[in-house]
């Protein structure tokens, strides 16, 4: 056994030990992540069958997950056909017949036949990784007899195992004592069975929401930050159906000796297809984005003698206590929330003081109409406004309140930028 190192002891020759920092090294020996990214690959797949079944390319009402196989997805036709999602490094190697990953899938397929005959449809063997592939040229008949693709083609033109020709029958004979089967029943599983290249294992996230999202008609006009929120919510949504999460109160209720009710954790794992590619707002037009970095500045805290001058000539001075009370809490619940997402609330602030300063113009344009003073009516159309902004639009503003809207249009006030009566020289004067 190796004596322990001394901790106490000093690098030779005056070198120093280098400090390590996990925050900069990726580990690359722990193969947790890569067993996440292929589950997540396989939950991913599943978004494919779902758009590929809304566009009318697979006759597909709903798929079930994790239920007697990877997917099993339900056809308008009451058939299911059964998909196996396997994912392997590209660099072991094309899939040979004799892959144990293949054969074992193969294996499910008849399991799966024999337990619910002709309600299975179509069976589906999907990878990141090709397929073996061979040449008309190729003088290796072995490696011929033993190519998935040429293999499934030629066993699909034959009826009977006497049928099958070389260089194919050694394999078949080969397949059928792995699998443990009559050569009847592995011919009817392969009749059924295809083989399909899926994306790529590095780029199926990327993949999906740029090739296959924007093929829903709810998903053509979406950014690529909603693609890509959707597509995670997909996943969340097939990750939750293929385990045994389950919601249901009727689990509690349900008698476990002589059950009437449906099996709730049953139900969990079926996904009707027209429900989950719902995305809410889809049909709404993408959020409108100020560009551009915000104006308010909030550490130079209210001006509020101007503030003063402009409501007490707008017929206001009874409303100063109550716009600068919430100026100054605007801009503390701002400043407040600005130390919880730094990075996001320069962006955020700019639609906030974009929205509420769109909105007084807006009201400032139709009150002038008025005779002078006209500030009262300007106030009460701005409130209306700005409810109706913070209840409408609240993701967009950061889910900030009424009262913070209120007390920026104060702090906008103070800047100069709004005004509730016809403009006058300010007492000091302010450059505008």
């Amino acid at each position: 056994m190796d004596e322990p190192a001394d901790a106490s002891s000093e690098p030779k020759d005056g070198a120093t030990l280098a400090v390590q920092d996990p925050a900069q090294q990726l580990n690359t020996t722990d193969p947790g992540d890569a067993t996440s990214r292929n589950y997540r690959y396989q939950h991913a797949y599943g978004i494919i069958i779902m758009v590929a079944a809304n566009r009318g390319v697979r006759p597909y009402v709903a798929i079930w997950c994790e239920h007697h196989e990877d997917f099993l997805a339900q056809r308008t036709d009451d058939v299911f056909d059964g998909y196996q999602i396997k994912t392997s490094r590209p660099e072991s190697g094309a899939w040979k017949l004799t892959d144990g990953e293949l054969t074992k899938s193969i294996g499910r397929f008849l399991d799966l036949v024999e337990a619910f005959g002709d309600k299975i449809g179509d069976l589906f063997f999907v990878s990141n990784k090709d397929f073996d592939r061979v040449t008309p040229e190729s003088k290796n008949e072995r490696q011929r007899g033993r190519c998935p693709p040429l293999f499934l083609e030629h066993v699909k033109a034959c009826s009977t195992r006497s049928e099958i020709a070389a260089p194919f029958d050694s394999a078949f004979d080969e397949l059928q004592a792995t699998c443990g089967c009559s050569p009847e029943q592995l011919i009817a599983v392969l009749h059924r069975m295809d083989l399909v290249l899926g994306p790529s294992r590095g780029e199926f996230d990327a993949t999906i929401s740029n090739e296959h999202l924007p093929q829903l008609d709810d998903c053509r006009s979406f950014t690529p930050n909603q693609l890509n929120a959707f597509r995670d919510d997909l996943v969340a949504l097939i990750y939750r159906a293929s385990s045994l999460q389950v919601t249901d109160p009727i689990r509690h209720l349900r008698p476990l000796v002589a059950p009437r009710d449906g099996d709730p954790a049953l139900a969990a794992k079926k996904i009707v297809i027209a429900d989950a590619l719902r995305y809410d707002g889809a049909s709404a037009t993408p959020d409108f984005r100020y560009p551009g970095d915000p104006k308010l500045d909030l550490s130079a805290g209210l001006k509020s003698d101007i503030l003063e001058q402009k409501f007490d000539a707008a017929g206001l001075k009874e409303e100063i206590e109550y716009i600068s009370e919430r100026a100054r809490a605007a801009e503390y619940n701002l400043l407040e929330d600005a130390m919880r997402r730094p990075e996001r609330f320069p962006a955020l602030l700019r639609q906030i003081e974009q929205r509420v300063h769109g909105e007084l113009s807006e009201a400032y344009l139709r009150a002038r109409q008025q005779p002078s003073p006209f500030g009262p009516a300007m106030l009460i159309d701005a409130q209306d406004r700005l409810r109706r902004v913070a209840a409408d639009d609240a993701v967009v503003i950061g889910r900030h309140s009424y009262d913070c809207l209120m007390g920026v249009a104060g702090l906008l006030t103070g800047e100069c930028r709004v005004w509730w009566s016809p403009r006058f020289p300010l007492n000091p004067p302010v450059v505008t």
